[in-house]
């Protein structure tokens, strides 16, 4: 670069273009060679700073959405902890996939403490599910329980005991 040192932002490159422009313009009795040549180096500049910046920006974007999504996540299970504390014992498979608390296995023996904790049983699935709030479908998919664990963050729980429910 002939002109440009150490520039890392567009900022500090606008500034060093106007300084040099006044020196190089040829009105201002620089020679038109060197004004076309600064242009064309503050030209190759701007679009790859622009070009780090907008990653940069984007990243910081990226980086703060997965922050926020691990925090709900972190928070969520949590909230779960209560519905897990009382499934754990069971002779069943529970497991978090995304938002949505699944449990599977023999659940007949305690359909009514799914009930009880909101859970709605998934005839396709052949699975329990429980979710906090409101969920809207914005598709016609029908996806396997396997499908969804691709989809989303999974946590399976082991369930500690097979004899709960005789003991």
């Amino acid at each position: 670069m002939k002109f440009f040192h150490n520039i890392s932002t567009l900022e500090e490159l606008k500034k060093a273009y106007r300084k040099l422009a006044l020196i190089h313009h040829p009105d201002r009795g620089g020679h038109e060679k060197d004004f076309i040549a600064l242009k064309d180096e503050y030209d190759l500049l701007f679009k790859r700073l622009n070009k780090q910046e907008s990653y940069n920006k984007y990243q910081k974007q990226h980086d703060q959405t997965k922050e926020k999504h691990d925090q709900r996540y972190y928070e969520q299970e949590n909230n779960f902890k209560e519905i897990i504390d009382e499934l754990i014992n069971y002779d069943i498979d529970l497991e978090i996939i995304g938002h949505w608390i699944w449990v599977s296995g023999n659940t007949f023996p305690i359909k009514d403490i799914l009930k009880r904790l909101n859970f709605k049983f998934s005839s396709k699935k052949k699975a329990w599910y429980f979710h906090e709030g409101e969920y809207v479908k914005n598709h016609k998919k029908s996806f396997t329980l396997d499908e969804i664990r691709n989809m989303h963050n999974t946590k399976k729980y082991k369930t500690n005991s097979k004899t709960a429910l005789n003991g």
